[in-house]
């Protein structure tokens, strides 16, 4: 299994923050998700979860959320990004049946998810605000547009 992220939960909503940076090498990318980040951990429909997991098993809230970060931060494009959560699932310990189906509903729906709408944006310029005084600041490749209207 690989390392995980240090994650903290919010009651208010019904999310994961996370209280340190997590770093990662997928398939020769250096992604950086920076602390404060929060996310409601896989997006699994609750018809699915008898054949795979729910949002916040174990084995799926460190692929989901470097899934999720690079769904806000477009740092690589969107095939390349679900391949990555394929890769970190099975490196991870999910069985290969369950990261296929992981895979191809995120392939068959995330092109509805994948550009930020004005929410996801005013929540990446909050978060840009929180860490851009940081020194690694630009290890979390925020997209142009955030780091210029924030």
């Amino acid at each position: 299994m690989l390392k995980q992220p240090k994650l903290q939960p919010s009651a208010l909503t019904n999310k994961y923050e996370l209280t340190w940076d997590f770093e990662i090498q997928v398939q020769g990318v250096d992604i950086v998700v920076p602390k404060y980040f929060r996310y409601d951990g896989a997006s699994i429909p609750a018809v699915a979860w008898q054949i795979t997991f729910t949002p916040f098993h174990p084995d799926i809230m460190m692929p989901a959320l470097v899934h999720d970060w690079l769904f806000y931060n477009h740092q690589v494009d969107q095939e390349q990004a679900d391949d990555m959560l394929y890769e970190l699932l099975r490196q991870n310990g999910v069985d290969n049946l369950r990261a296929n189906m992981i895979w191809g509903a995120v392939r068959a729906g995330g092109h509805f998810f994948w550009d930020n709408d004005e929410e996801d944006k005013e929540f990446l310029r909050t978060l840009y605000r929180l860490v851009r005084s940081r020194p690694n600041v630009q290890r979390y490749r925020f997209p142009d547009e955030i780091v210029n209207s924030a």
